[in-house]
């Protein structure tokens, strides 16, 4: 900060003088500055390669876990037209063939319509149900189906048409099935009643009728709902596979494998790199790039024994950053790849030996879980090295703070050093002006 002390006496500029001596003692203070950036600089990308890793321990964690390979059965239906099927528990395994004779509706009521003079009330009577719908005075018949259809406590819909020259309200029970059926009066308001009858849906699974007051049929097939899309008398099949390794539950955890893994050698690359013209924030460093080739490595290794098989087998692959031949960008980086066709096929073909090269221990994930521990676990040697570099950040923060507090009692005395100067001086020229004017006296009594 700049030192507003004037030289009245000297004629010099005293608080500029003050300002260059403190800025030569403080350039000692400017190097620890920039040696505590750097630390800095260095922890918090210590700190990311650090999280990057754990990630991928957590990643690789699930993609270990015998859990997430399940025993899932797929069923399917040969005409998606005709029904959607979802398991919802175990079911007997083996073809069905279906049949859809009739979906289930709703029954209906259509009226022809006259605007009541009055209020009035239409009632609404079904099995175990009553509605009371009120009606306004000269109320339109579009606004009390907007009302209607607005109410979800109400147990119909309702819509509106003109038909030749009337116009009709329509009701629907939001039921379907047989036993949808109602009745809706009002004096004076509704007539000329039309009517629909509800009807049930009507199945043949293996040449057995089976039905249901909706669309959706549970346990026709234990273990399966049958949600009916359309009518086919010439049948479709339903087909529920054995028990097997849940491929969407695996594909999953792969996947995630596979990104956290590119993010964490992505961040080590960038973070350890060298060039002419740049450098990363810990650029050549010995451990980090160690740690890079210790994970490419654990990638193409094959541990667990005659069960297991090799990553790249299963889908998961990593490019050679050299040999022969052309090579991917991502290839020569080291980065994973997942080709989910190829899992899922080594699933089909044995899905015991899938499960066991992912959670083998020893096996290429659990060893790779194992090492990202010894880096990132509490005693970790990168959880070590960041603690250590954290420190001497605040070390060297500690001696700024020090270093400030003498360069402020040195500018302290620098400031009383100047300013006793410019009184000794004052006082001399004082001393001087009054010989100057005691010898200028004497010359002229002369």
């Amino acid at each position: 900060m700049a030192i507003n002390l004037t030289g009245l006496a000297t004629g010099l500029d005293t608080g500029a003088l003050i300002d260059n001596l403190m800025a030569i003692e403080r350039q000692p203070r400017t190097r620890i500055a920039s040696q505590q950036t750097a630390q800095l600089t260095a922890k918090n990308a210590l700190q990311a390669v650090s999280d990057a890793l754990k990630k991928l321990g957590t990643a690789a964690q699930a993609l270990s876990d015998p859990t997430v390979f399940g025993n899932k059965q797929q069923v399917a239906v040969g005409n998606a037209a005709t029904a959607t099927a979802t398991m919802v528990s175990g079911a007997p395994t083996g073809g069905y063939a279906l049949q859809v004779d009739r979906l289930a509706r709703s029954a209906q009521a259509d009226y022809a319509w006259t605007a009541p003079a009055a209020a009035s009330t239409i009632a609404v009577a079904g099995a175990g149900w009553n509605d009371a719908i009120a009606v306004n005075a000269g109320e339109a018949a579009s606004d009390l189906v907007a009302r209607i259809n607005g109410d979800p406590s109400l147990h119909v819909v309702a819509s509106v048409s003109t038909v030749d020259g009337q116009e009709r309200v329509s009701f629907a029970s939001r039921a379907t099935g047989a036993a949808s059926g109602f009745t809706a009066t009002a004096a004076g308001v509704l007539a000329d009643e039309r009517t629909t009858a509800g009807l049930d849906a009507a199945v043949r699974l293996d040449g057995v009728v089976r039905t249901s007051p909706t669309n959706t049929l549970e346990n026709v097939i234990p273990g399966v709902r049958l949600a009916l899309r359309g009518v086919d008398l010439a049948g479709t099949t339903i087909n529920v596979s054995a028990p097997g390794a849940d491929a969407d539950a695996v594909g999953k955890v792969a996947k995630d494998f596979v990104d956290a893994y590119n993010a964490a050698i992505d961040l080590l690359r960038t973070t350890t790199n060298v060039t002419p013209t740049s450098k990363g924030a810990l650029g050549g460093d010995l451990a980090l790039n160690a740690l890079q080739t210790q994970l490419r490595g654990a990638m193409v290794q094959v541990t667990g024994g005659l069960s297991s098989l090799p990553l790249e087998e299963l889908g998961i692959s990593t490019g050679k950053a050299s040999g022969t031949g052309t090579y991917s960008a991502d290839a020569v980086q080291g980065r994973l790849s997942l080709d989910t066709t190829k899992l899922n096929a080594a699933l089909t073909a044995d899905p015991a030996k899938v499960r066991a090269t992912l959670t083998a221990s020893p096996g290429v994930v659990k060893d790779l879980v194992a090492t990202l521990g010894s880096y990132t676990g509490a005693s970790g040697s990168l959880t070590q090295r960041i603690a250590l570099v954290g420190d001497e950040v605040t070390a060297l923060g500690k001696r700024m703070d020090a270093f400030d507090a003498r360069l402020t009692a040195r500018q302290e005395v620098l400031k009383a050093q100047f300013a006793s100067l410019e009184a000794t001086i004052s006082k001399l020229n004082d001393q001087r002006s009054w010989l100057t004017g005691q010898l200028g006296a004497l010359q002229s009594s002369r």
